[in-house]
């Protein structure tokens, strides 16, 4: 028989209340124009917090800054930012994976993941909590009063009072996977090895207990039933059991690791849940059964207002006896909690979700769908769009989901004015203008929209698959411009109406004066992803790995610069000596006026976009990453 060093006394078992959570919803587009010059033109535009809108600078209506509800709050860190200055901006998880949710109350709820990353819900927005280090936190519980404590890696936990952090290193340097409490002064936390730690109210302890002769396995998950008794899962379907303080290995569910457990909707009854595994607890037995698919993940399960949800699928969520649920992220979910009126959810890249009284929906902070462009005035008035159905603004420092004018990927963004045009991937093109939207109308594209560029709403162009090009006219009707090759076009810009430059798959490249297109001479079947240029005298086009060809007004280079061997997806600049260009793995490349130079972005992500502004560049990707240069 094989004992694994560590056994409890149980305190007394309290059912842990959890409060009513807040509304929170995407952040809807205004009821009227967006454009100002004066707050009067903001008269009725209203922020999350109830704010009055005001116009700022650039010509848009939006909160003030520090008004009550309005920016949240965040407190940097030292992996914020790269070594070449380049600082995450989304999601708040700075891409690390959250692997815990859970909550005391509407407002103190806590997410913890990756290099120890911790957020916090206060009620009205997500914040930067870290408490230092860069082991990953998998465990979170709320004991009396707005006392925190959380574990991971390392074998430390660590104890927040409200206002300041604490440590406290355990025996040994292992895993914590989970701690759950009987009540404020009495928890177990269990982990790596077989790990069971017990609190009762003051201090941590390390117990035994009868492993039935196997080697004390990994423990994920701990479910408190009552004042005297508790179960726990882990690795290989391992169930052990305890009562009156003795614990002891119970039984296997199978083979599969077993991830997370939580109490049914009647008394006495469980749920565990694994890749493709469910094990049903009820009249005493636990009894194991398939679900889904062998492959598909079952990372955490919770069961509120009567009905067990279980997270893990990219982009559902199950529900038992009932059909999935869109989950609102193409995202990986690790963990849920929260009561009848609503759910939190968190996974892959910092993925944060909630459900209120009707759907799932990501949040400010928590957006990690993939972004493919940007556009904006200034760093108050900034939009982005991209795949499943994402258009995003950036509000009260935090990037939050605006709801969309249809489902599907936007592949564009650009605007003028009181003006927002979108691209699809199905080849539409959507305006926003006086607080609606519309299709655009006229002879648009049959294929996706692939970019947009334009001198003002009456002179707008669109490209797309097969090299086919359309322009917006005075009217707000599109005319086609015709087919310009076979070849997909990816990017469009200009110096003027009579100065502009396509450029796609290939190595094609198109200049349009007042007279058409016309090609340009440049022999590369280099794709080429991105067009930009200070003026008719010096643009740059970017493509697969890592080139960069010039045009001098004259002729475009035939060999092109290569910075690193990563392609450039996108390209923007301020001025001559200011250009920047973005792309695979996290790629940064800069343009002082006489040489590139590769940037340290910190990231591995596919960067598709690069917007410059008065005071700052931002750049964003895959897994909703957005990052912003630091003045």
């Amino acid at each position: 028989m094989t004992k694994n060093t560590r056994a409890w006394r149980w305190g007394p078992l309290l059912a842990l209340s959890v409060g009513a959570l807040s509304s929170l919803h995407c952040i809807e587009l205004p009821a009227k124009s967006f454009s100002c010059s004066t707050d009067g033109d903001c008269e009725g535009l209203k922020g999350p917090g109830g704010e009055s809108y005001v116009c700022v600078s650039g010509g848009w209506c939006a909160g003030p800054e520090q008004s009550p509800g309005g920016a949240c709050p965040q407190i940097p860190t030292a992996s914020s930012c790269s070594t070449s200055n380049w600082c995450w901006d989304n999601p708040l998880s700075e891409g690390r994976t959250l692997f815990t949710v859970r909550g005391r109350s509407a407002t103190d709820v806590w997410a913890v993941g990756d290099r120890g990353i911790a957020l916090h819900w206060d009620g009205n927005c997500w914040s930067r909590q870290p408490p230092g280090g860069t082991q990953p936190l998998r465990a979170a519980w709320p004991a009396a009063g707005k006392t925190w404590w959380f574990g991971g890696n390392g074998g430390t936990l660590f104890k927040w009072d409200g206002s300041t952090w604490a440590s406290q290193a355990l025996a040994e340097q292992l895993i914590i996977h989970d701690i759950e409490g009987a009540s404020e002064t009495s928890a177990v936390a269990v982990g790596q090895s077989g790990a069971l730690y017990t609190f009762n109210g003051q201090q941590w302890s390390a117990q035994t207990w009868n492993t039935g002769g196997f080697p004390p396995p990994d423990l994920l998950a701990v479910w408190p039933v009552s004042n005297t008794e508790a179960w726990a899962v882990g690795r290989g379907g391992t169930l052990v059991h305890g009562v009156e303080g003795r614990w002891s290995f119970a039984n296997r569910q199978g083979s599969v690791d077993l991830m997370a457990i939580a109490p049914g909707a009647n008394a006495g009854t469980a749920y565990a849940v694994g890749r493709g595994t469910l094990a049903t607890y009820a009249n005493s037995t636990w009894s194991t059964s398939g679900y889904a698919t062998s492959a598909t993940p079952l990372n955490g399960v919770w069961t509120s207002g009567g009905v067990t949800r279980i997270v893990g699928p990219a982009s559902n969520i199950h529900v038992l006896g009932r059909s999935t649920e869109p989950s609102g992220t193409p995202q990986v979910l690790n963990s849920i909690w929260g009561n009848d009126e609503a759910l939190w959810a968190v996974g892959a890249a910092g993925a944060i979700v909630r459900r209120g009284t009707a759907q799932w929906s990501e949040v400010p902070g928590g957006v990690t769908r993939a972004l493919n462009g940007f556009w904006g005035t200034d760093d108050l008035n900034l939009w982005a769009a991209g795949d499943n159905d994402l258009i995003m603004r950036r509000e009260n420092n935090l990037w939050a989901p605006v709801t969309p004018p249809e489902q599907g990927a936007f592949k564009a963004i650009w605007g003028s004015g009181d003006l927002l045009l979108v691209g699809t991937g199905g080849g539409r093109l959507l305006a926003f203008r006086n607080g609606q939207w519309t299709q655009e109308t006229g002879d648009v594209l049959a294929t996706s929209v692939n970019a947009l560029w334009g001198t003002g709403p009456a002179s707008v162009w669109a490209v797309g698959d097969n090299g086919l090009i359309s322009r917006r006219n005075a009217d707000g009707t599109w005319t086609s411009e015709g087919r310009l090759s076979t070849d997909r076009l990816n990017a469009i810009w200009g110096s003027s109406a009579s100065d502009v430059w396509a450029v796609g798959n290939g190595g094609i490249i198109y200049h349009r004066d007042s007279t058409g297109w016309l090609r340009q001479k440049l022999p590369t079947s280099t794709d080429l992803f991105g067009v930009w240029g200070s003026g008719p005298n010096d643009v740059w086009a970017v493509g697969n790995g890592g080139a960069i060809f010039r045009y001098d007004g004259k002729a475009w280079t035939t060999t092109p610069i290569q910075v690193g061997t990563q392609s450039f997806r996108a390209i923007s600049g301020r001025s001559a000596d200011n250009v920047w260009a973005v792309g695979d793995g996290g790629a940064i490349a800069f343009w002082n006026g006489k040489s590139w130079t590769a940037q340290v972005s910190g990231v591995d992500e596919s960067l598709r976009a690069v917007w410059v502004t008065p005071s700052t560049t931002w750049v964003g990707g895959t897994n909703g990453t957005v990052l912003r240069l630091k003045p």
